[in-house]
């Protein structure tokens, strides 16, 4: 027991320091964003760490970790995830609005279409057979295949 007290008297800004790169380290192996709030309050816990003693250090990093997590899973999170759907792996996305031409005429809906050189599996927005050749609009996307306008 005296080992552990030892240890916690020992606690300063260089432990805190390190135990919030450990943590960022960590989070950037797992990118999950839930380490990263425990590495937040490490890094505030070092800068008060010169002015208190253990006890309050761990009571500040316990309390900034579980603040920090709820804020951050309620705030941030979400506003991290809005900017993830740049489109990069997914070229369809950039395809709505798009003018295409019918490469084969379609049956029960379905069909084909060319954007560009690249020809996509589609099918009509209102179930429609729309012929050869003639140019629609990408209306939608389903899965992946084009939704189209006449």
């Amino acid at each position: 027991m005296d080992i552990l007290i030892g240890f916690l008297e020992g606690l300063n800004l260089w432990w805190w320091l390190g135990i919030a790169a450990a943590l960022l380290i960590t989070e950037l192996l797992t990118g999950t964003t839930y380490i990263l709030w425990p590495a937040a309050s490490a890094f505030v816990t070092a800068l008060i760490a010169s002015f208190v003693g253990w006890p309050v250090e761990l009571f500040i990093f316990a309390g900034l970790g579980v603040a920090f997590l709820v804020l951050g899973d309620r705030f941030v999170k979400p506003r991290l995830k809005s900017g993830s759907d740049s489109g990069l792996n997914s070229r369809a996305t950039y395809l709505v609005g798009e003018r295409v031409t019918i490469v084969s005429a379609f049956t029960e809906g379905k069909g084909r279409v060319r954007h560009g050189d690249t020809e996509w599996a589609a099918k009509s927005h209102d179930g429609s057979d729309l012929a050869e050749g003639t140019s629609a609009i990408v209306d939608a996307l389903d899965g992946t295949r084009l939704v189209v306008k006449a």
